[in-house]
C-alpha cells in the first residue's frame, strides 16, 4: 500500500509540472497563479500546495525535470566534454535533446536567469565551457580569449537554440550545423591572429 501511495503521489506531483510546462508555454512568461495550475492540472489547489509550497519550488521542480528528461534524451553535460571536437558533438546531441524534451524545453527557456534554484549549476557550467575554450586558443591573449568563450557560452545555450527555433523559425538540424560552424570559425579566426580591434581602433571609426 505504501508503493502504491508513493507511486500516485509521484504521479500527482508529475501531473502538475507538466500542467505548469503547459501554461509556461502557452503563454510565453511566468504570469501564472498557483490556481490555475490546480485547474490546468486537474487538483485541488490544497494538492498544489502539498506537493509546492511555493511558486518557486515548482519552478525549481520544473527545471529539474528539464535536466532529468535532458539527461534521459542522452543530453551532454559539460564534465563529459574534454576538446572542441567533443563540444561540437555535445552541440548536435543537446540540439536534438532539446527538441525531443519538448514543452518542458519550452517552458524552461522563460526561466530567467537569475532565478535562485531553477539551474543552480549555470556558474559551474559557465566556467568550465569557458575554461574548455580558452584552453582551445592557448596562442590568443588571455582577455579576448575569455570574450570570445563567453561569446561561444552564449551559442552553445538553450536559449540560443529556442530563440532561433521557436522565435525565428529555423529547423533543429540547421541551427545545430551553424552553431557548430560559428564555434569553430570563432576558434579558428582567434587562432590565426583574427582578434578583435583593440578599443582605441573602434573608437576611431
Amino acid at each position: 500500500m505504501t508503493d502504491l501511495r508513493t507511486r500516485q503521489r509521484e504521479l500527482g506531483r508529475q501531473t502538475i509540472v507538466d500542467a505548469c510546462a503547459d501554461l509556461v508555454t502557452e503563454r510565453h512568461h511566468l504570469d501564472f497563479t498557483m490556481r490555475e495550475i490546480a485547474e490546468r492540472a486537474g487538483v485541488s489547489l490544497r494538492t498544489v500546495y502539498n506537493h509546492f509550497p511555493t511558486r518557486q519550488d515548482l519552478l525549481a521542480a520544473l527545471g529539474s525535470e528539464f535536466n532529468d528528461q535532458m539527461q534521459i534524451r542522452g543530453g551532454r553535460e559539460v564534465g563529459d566534454v574534454h576538446d572542441l571536437d567533443g563540444m561540437l558533438e555535445a552541440i548536435a546531441s543537446n540540439h536534438r535533446s532539446f527538441e525531443e524534451v519538448g514543452g518542458i524545453s519550452e517552458a524552461f527557456a522563460q526561466m530567467p536567469l537569475a532565478d535562485v534554484g531553477v539551474d543552480a549549476s549555470r556558474a559551474e557550467r559557465t566556467t568550465a565551457i569557458v575554461q574548455l575554450m580558452t584552453e582551445a586558443m592557448p596562442d590568443v591573449p588571455e582577455g579576448d580569449a575569455q570574450a570570445i568563450a563567453l561569446m561561444l557560452r552564449h551559442l552553445l545555450s538553450h536559449r540560443s537554440w529556442f530563440w532561433l527555433t521557436r522565435e525565428y523559425g529555423l529547423d533543429t538540424e540547421t541551427v545545430t550545423r551553424v552553431v557548430q560552424w560559428a564555434v569553430r570559425s570563432l576558434v579558428d579566426a582567434a587562432e590565426s591572429g583574427d582578434l578583435p580591434a583593440p578599443a582605441d581602433d573602434n573608437a576611431s571609426h
